[in-house]
């Protein structure tokens, strides 16, 4: 499993979690697991906005990677007719 699908796992888990929490913490009025709960809510917030950019990172890394082979392959292709054109 890819980093960026366990932290957006993980993310989902905390936000779950962290809801019931603060719920529970709410019924009981305990403010202490209110606030904890509260805290691994935006916790999972935040791991499941990194996975996303993790995934974003990794499309645009792709791209760039494919542009600079097919700017490469052109490159090349230029190059050797050229060369073809001057042995003529």
């Amino acid at each position: 499993m890819s980093s960026e699908m366990e932290d957006k796992l993980k993310g989902v888990k905390d936000k779950v979690v962290g809801k019931a929490k603060e719920i529970y913490g709410e019924i009981v009025d305990d403010p202490d697991k209110e606030l904890e709960g509260k805290l691994q809510h935006a916790k999972g917030h935040a791991e499941t906005k990194i996975g996303k950019a993790k995934d974003e990172a990794d499309d645009k890394l792709k791209d760039a990677k494919e542009k600079a082979e097919e700017t490469s392959d052109n490159l090349k292709r230029k190059i050797n007719d050229k060369i073809d054109d001057w042995k003529e």
